[in-house]
């Protein structure tokens, strides 16, 4: 009985012990099963397209596993690769901390491939697959979409093949070609007729030439001893198979050496000009050539000739001097120089090369006179010249009009050399006056004298401080008229014409042609005599009767300004008007009567001078008595100031004076 107890309790203790171990095994699997459920991640993979998902595999690298379509995965991150026949395998890195539920793969096709070989290989072997270019050369290895596709392989020489090709996806088609040459045609012509031709250095005959020929590039070549060698690259291709020539042959040419006499001088062949001479020259055969050489100053050569093809000549041509006559008559006798040497005196007759030769014919006094001309034996040469003085040539030389630098219009007067005329005014003239003395005077010197009076404007480039406008400058002394002149000549670079010292002027030179004012019998001439038959004693002429607008007169709107006014007259001025606001007179200028009286060149005098030729007044004024003062203005209202004999002694500005420019030409 105690050893059946003592035997059971050992028994109960054991099967205490092992519940005791049962369940701590228990706990543990538990725990673990719970930290593994929490920690494993699942996500479903969806492979598209369909025909993709039916042969799809997924395989994980990585802790984790796949079952079907989902993969569980342990380990913070691993890569899930995903392949199926014909498919592009996709391989994808999974994040566990970033891991959907579900992802979608899209698997794209496999291309095709087309592996080709052509013969014979060659470099010039094209590989089209539906038109379009994918390769070159003899072999051609090329992935392609699934699906029908034409292959092409071309070679110039060779005739095009084709083949239709039927790909799924991921498959490989091994195809070869075996070429055939293009079967071509040559024709071959020539002029002349029956030369013999060599293909590739083969003879092949004589023109005319037909035949058959494979495709290919060849070298043709016609060698003869008359004609000029021909050689040409031909090509028989599939897209040109026949090809065609004409060929124009052209004998070869002489070979010919000229010597020419004298040397430099020029040669044509058939017209053309040989700028050099090579020796020898290569000239055409079988055709008449015509040859000229030709000098200045010798007799031309010319001379025709045939050569026969590969002829060796040589041909000379020796020109002769050509003389011709010239004939020189001057007026009056002058020195002849040619070319630089003395000749004599004119007129005479010379023999002379044929060439340019340069005369020069001269004459003291007289302007010298040079020409080129160019002898000939064919005709004489006839010289006639007229030989003129300094001052005929610069008569002849000088415009009719010219405007000058500030805008001032000049005219050119050539008083007649032989007249004299009267300048003042006899006793019996009605308003004649005691200083108007008569005075018979010449004028042998052409001149300019300005159009209009000198305008402020114009004035204005001198001296600022008179405000520009088109009305005629007023309130200028005479000194400053002919500085003004001075000023003029200098932007002209002209000689001056008045001395001055400073602002005061000493003197004058003659001789000068730089700006200054008309001399009184300039102004008187001017207005009485240019361009006139009879002499006038107005403007108008001899009437007394003052006629509608004849200038800017003492008018009825100028009476308040006035003394004395011309009734019934109305200019519409009643001061200054614009320069040449009224008609041109006579002589071609405007105001000489009215607008403002004009200083002129000379010292105020009253003596009595006889036969005075271009008088221009005392050169040095010391005893200063004043200047000239010509024409009336607009205060003038009475016929004594309208004469153009009127004349006036003035010693400083008036605000009715101004002036107006000339200058000799030589």
């Amino acid at each position: 009985m105690k050893l059946s107890e003592e035997h059971f309790r050992k028994r109960k203790q054991s099967f205490l012990q092992k519940s005791l171990v049962t369940s701590a095994v228990a706990i543990i699997i538990v725990v673990i099963v719970s930290v593994f459920v929490f920690w494993i991640k699942a996500v479903a993979v969806e492979v598209r397209p369909e025909a993709a998902a039916l042969k799809a595999q997924l395989s994980l690298s990585g802790w984790g596993w796949v079952q079907q379509d989902k993969v569980y995965l342990l380990a913070p991150q691993a890569d899930l690769e995903i392949a199926a026949q014909g498919f592009i395998s996709e391989v994808i890195r999974l994040e566990r901390d970033r891991l959907k539920r579900r992802i979608t793969v899209l698997l794209k096709e496999a291309p095709a491939v087309i592996k080709a070989t052509a013969l014979p290989a060659d470099t010039q072997l094209k590989w089209h697959i539906d038109k379009q270019l994918v390769g070159s050369g003899p072999e051609l290895q090329v992935a392609v979409e699934p699906g029908a596709h034409t292959l092409e392989v071309s070679h110039p020489y060779y005739q095009l093949q084709q083949s239709l090709v039927e790909l799924e996806r991921g498959a490989e088609e091994v195809l070869s070609f075996k070429l055939e040459a293009v079967q071509g045609q040559l024709n071959l012509l020539s002029e002349p007729a029956a030369v013999p031709i060599l293909l590739d250095s083969k003879p092949i005959g004589k023109t005319p030439i037909s035949m058959t020929q494979r495709g290919g590039q060849y070298r043709l070549r016609i060698d003869t001893a008359d004609f000029e060698t021909v050689s040409e690259t031909i090509e028989i291709t599939d897209k040109q198979p026949v090809v065609n020539r004409n060929y124009r042959l052209v004998y070869k040419k002489a070979s010919v050496d000229f010597r020419l006499s004298p040397k430099g001088g020029q040669l044509l062949i058939n017209g053309k000009v040989i700028s050099a001479t090579p020796q020898p020259l290569k000239l055409e055969s079988h055709r008449e050539l015509t040859i000229s050489y030709s000098k200045p100053g010798y007799f031309s050569k010319t001379i025709k000739r045939t050569f026969t093809p590969n002829q060796k000549d040589s041909i000379a041509l020796e020109l002769k001097p050509e003389f011709g006559e010239v004939v020189i008559k001057t007026t009056p006798p002058s020195d002849i120089e040619i070319n630089g040497k003395a000749m004599g005196q004119t007129p005479q007759t010379l023999t002379l090369r044929a060439i340019p030769q340069h005369i020069h014919l001269s004459k003291l006094g007289y302007r010298t006179i040079q020409k080129t001309v160019h002898p000939n034996s064919r005709r004489v040469l006839q010289i006639s010249e007229v030989l003129l003085t300094e001052r005929q040539a610069r008569l002849a030389e000088t415009p009719a009009t010219v405007k000058n630098s500030i805008g001032l219009e000049l005219v050119l007067f050539k008083p007649s050399r032989t007249a004299s005329f009267e300048l003042g005014a006899h006793r019996s003239e009605k308003g004649q006056r005691a200083n108007e003395i008569l005075r018979t005077v010449k004028l042998d010197k052409a001149f300019y004298a300005s159009r209009t009076e000198v305008s402020a404007k114009h004035y204005h480039a001198f001296d600022q401080r008179v405000p520009a406008s088109k009305l005629a400058v007023n309130n200028v002394a005479w000194g400053n008229a002919a500085l003004f002149c001075n000023w003029l000549s200098a932007q002209e670079k002209l000689p001056y014409f008045y001395i001055a010292s400073g602002n005061s002027i000493t003197g004058y030179n003659p001789q000068s042609t730089g700006y200054r004012l008309l001399s009184e019998a300039e102004w008187e001439w001017l207005a009485r005599y240019a361009n006139r038959s009879i002499p006038a004693k107005f403007i108008w002429g001899n009437k007394t009767t003052i006629p509608k607008n004849a200038g800017n007169l003492a008018d009825e709107s100028a009476k308040q300004y006035v003394t004395k006014y011309i009734p019934n007259y109305n200019d519409g001025y009643p001061k200054l008007a614009p320069i040449g606001s009224f008609k041109r007179d006579q002589a071609g200028l405007y105001d000489l009567v009215g607008n403002v009286s004009e200083w002129v060149h000379d010292v105020y005098t009253v003596s009595k001078l006889d036969a005075l030729t271009n008088p221009l007044g005392v050169l040095n004024n010391t005893s200063y008595s004043g200047h000239v003062v010509k024409g009336s203005s607009w205060k003038s209202g009475t016929l004594t100031e309208l004469r153009s004999a009127y004349r006036q002694r003035a010693m400083g500005p008036a605000q009715d004076r101004g002036f107006r420019i000339a200058r000799y030409i030589y």
